[in-house]
């Protein structure tokens, strides 16, 4: 980070926020407010005589509030840059600092927020990530029993660094414990807050209690675990060192610790699932091993950046195999914790990583983009005949829409990633979707649906997710009938309900609409706009006639080859109950209510052909 600050072509903006993001690849507009420091950066050598000066102590964040800082301070002693500020809740303007800088004239009360306006190729991503707050459990006592601290309290009271000069103390009495416990997965594997693992937690652990062994030979060291996970190299042989050096493992989560109000000592209750028996164990300082959390802000950063997130909160990458660094808008790259719980090895090559591919953005001329991007017929868009509406700008999760009334809706092909949910959502058939036009799909559902339809089951899967579980299930030879028919879209959200409504007019006997599960959608909110979109179409096919039964919505992902085989048979089997006289008879009746809704696809370019039945384009 020293060397990346002094870099002739790196500018370190600090204590900075980004506010807003505009643009597309290799064409960025951020707005950055540099908040004040109150001292000149140009000025500023990092000497610290201000904050040996200033009279006022407040709680010291980096130090987990265990030591305390001055109201004039560095957020620690290896901060990059290395330039003081001033906390404004807490500096009560006694001018000491001013004093104390001397000749250098460093400190500015009189500074204000500045705005920069930068222009940028692409962006790399890596805020890290916060620690779970143990105090939602009441059970292990944290902020209630003053000797049961975080993992990340527990490190920095043994660091050198650290405000107790690397000595271990209580923080009950400051006295040195002979017996420590460090319970694993608080707050993490655990279906009441975060069902992922954090994976580092185990070897952390480890190295924190090896750290006291080789501080103290006979301090007595206890970790309760659910499972230790060492994957990577060399770990397997640290965990073993631990368990040599007589550090003891037990196997089992403690059910509840509580406290001796006199030695306030601690007792935790546990199962020990290797002895198959409960067991109570007495200690003087229980470490907690948090969970790794994605930050407060995400969802706001997100937002501004046009990321998807996971259920945990973590950002989604492109594809976790084949473009792991990259997000899904193209010239945002994720690294580090941003993307999901990782240690540093992992932090940094996949901050390597990211670099790697947003310099080659700025090294290129040009950028490939997906052919499969929105069009705009303006002749047949309502904006530009002065009319309200931009609902396909609202319906873009990319913002690469804009909607000027009195003009055409306007599509930044490199923003548009093609999920085709703008198609769907146009009242007025204004946009189409290059490769998987209206006319596309319906030629190819004619075609499926030509020869006894209502012994068939049409199937609309997304390119990601279920189109690829469909070929799982094929190419691991899993049994499913033949039935089944399948058309391939992009996203879920390009299903218009009008093809579902075409395919049962056509007497499909069943139809199945089949995307990605929520967290791993490719394109940000596309699932989520469907799931709402065919939520209602159960009751429009009850209200024509037809039995609701007949279609049905699945979630599936790639590897999920198993549970495509299970849907389509048991559609398959819920076909052979249906008498197929009475799907013709529900398919007729419905016929003309359906051709009465579809009347508009006449005038839709490359839909006349698809179409020639007289009760649709009458």
């Amino acid at each position: 980070m020293v060397d990346a600050a002094r870099h002739p072509k790196v500018e370190v903006l600090a204590y900075s926020e980004v506010e807003r993001v505009d643009g597309y690849i290799g064409n960025f507009r951020v707005d950055v407010t540099k908040k004040p420091r109150y001292v000149l950066e140009d000025r500023c050598n990092g000497c610290g005589e201000c904050a040996q000066a200033c009279p006022i102590e407040v709680p010291n964040g980096f130090e987990l509030d265990i030591a305390p800082r001055k109201a004039i301070d560095v957020p620690h002693g290896q901060a990059v840059p290395l330039i003081y500020a001033i906390d404004m809740d807490n500096c009560i303007h006694c001018y000491k600092c001013v004093s104390a800088c001397g000749k250098l004239d460093a400190i500015d009360f009189s500074q204000e927020p500045e705005t920069l306006d930068l222009d940028v190729g692409s962006i790399v991503v890596a805020t890290g990530f916060e620690s779970f707050d143990p105090t939602v459990i009441p059970e292990y006592g944290y902020g209630v029993y003053p000797n049961v601290i975080t993992a990340m309290e527990l490190e920095r009271l043994a660091n050198s660094a650290g405000p107790t000069v690397g000595r271990l103390v209580r923080p009950s009495d400051g006295a040195a414990p002979k017996s420590v416990a460090m319970i694993q997965c608080v707050g993490s594997r655990d279906a009441r807050y975060n069902e992922y693992c954090s994976g580092f937690c185990c070897m952390y652990t480890i190295k924190n209690a090896l750290l006291l062994k080789q501080m103290n030979h006979d301090m007595d060291i206890t970790i309760f675990y659910m499972d230790i996970r060492t994957p990577a190299k060399g770990y397997e042989e640290f965990y073993n060192r631990a368990r040599e050096m007589g550090i003891r493992f037990v196997q089992g989560r403690p059910s509840q610790i509580t406290e001796d109000p006199v030695t306030h000592n601690l007792y935790i209750e546990a199962e020990d699932q290797a002895l198959g028996e409960v067991i109570e164990l007495e200690a003087e300082v229980v470490s907690l091993s948090s969970a790794a959390i994605p930050r407060l802000d995400s969802e706001a950063l997100a937002s501004t950046l046009t990321l998807s997130r996971s259920p945990g909160g973590f950002y989604m990458e492109y594809h976790p195999k084949l473009r792991p660094v990259d997000s899904p808008t193209d010239g945002v790259f994720l690294a580090g914790a941003v993307q999901g719980p990782k240690d540093i090895p992992a932090s940094v090559a996949q901050g390597s990583a990211a670099a790697s591919r947003a310099a080659r953005v700025l090294l290129s001329d040009s950028w490939e983009i997906e052919p499969i991007v929105a069009r705009v017929w303006a002749d047949r868009c309502v904006s530009a005949q002065g009319r309200k509406c931009g609902v396909c700008a609202n319906a873009c999760p990319y913002g690469a829409i804009t909607v000027v009334q009195g003009q055409p809706a306007q599509i930044t092909q490199a923003k548009c990633h093609g999920c085709g949910g703008c198609v769907a959502e146009c009242p007025h058939d204004a946009i189409s979707q290059d490769h998987f036009t209206d006319a596309q799909i319906v030629a190819q559902l004619q075609e499926l649906l030509k020869d006894k339809p209502e012994e068939k089951i049409l199937a609309f899967m997304c390119h990601w997710c279920s189109y690829g579980g469909a070929d799982n299930a094929g190419t691991s030879h899993f049994e499913y009938p033949s039935t089944s028919r399948g058309i391939r879209v992009m996203c879920s959200a390009r299903m218009d309900q009008d093809f579902i409504l075409e395919a049962f007019r056509r007497g499909a006997g069943m139809v199945l609409v089949s995307g990605c599960h929520p967290q791993d959608c490719h394109y940000i909110s596309g699932q989520q706009v469907a799931a709402k979109r065919f939520a209602r179409v159960p009751r429009t096919l009850e209200r024509m006639g037809i039995n609701p039964e007949r279609f049905r919505v699945e979630w599936i992902s790639a590897a999920e080859g198993e549970k495509y085989a299970r849907v389509i048979t048991e559609m398959d089997d819920k076909l052979a109950t249906l008498d197929k006289e009475t799907l013709r008879e529900e398919t007729a009746k419905a016929r003309p209510e359906i051709a009465r809704r579809l009347k508009r696809w006449a005038t839709v370019p490359g839909m006349a052909e698809m179409l020639e039945e007289e009760e649709v384009l009458a």
